[in-house]
């Protein structure tokens, strides 16, 4: 069974595939004003650091103790 942390790893690699299609499809079709792109990167920046939290989650507790 996979962890929380797999899990948001797992999707956060989707979200990089994503915001990389996105991306070029963007640059081949230049006349849309707006980047969805900048979305996707962000919620997969956030998926990935969620990520690590939760995967050093009791290193950051013993280093508080």
């Amino acid at each position: 069974m996979l962890q929380n942390h797999q899990k948001l790893t797992i999707a956060g690699g989707i979200l990089l595939v994503i915001t990389y299609l996105i991306f070029n499809y963007h640059e081949v079709h230049p006349g849309i004003e707006f980047n969805y792109a900048y979305i996707s990167g962000i919620v997969m920046i956030i998926a990935f650091m969620v990520s690590f939290g939760l995967f050093y989650k009791d290193r950051f507790k013993s280093k508080n103790e």
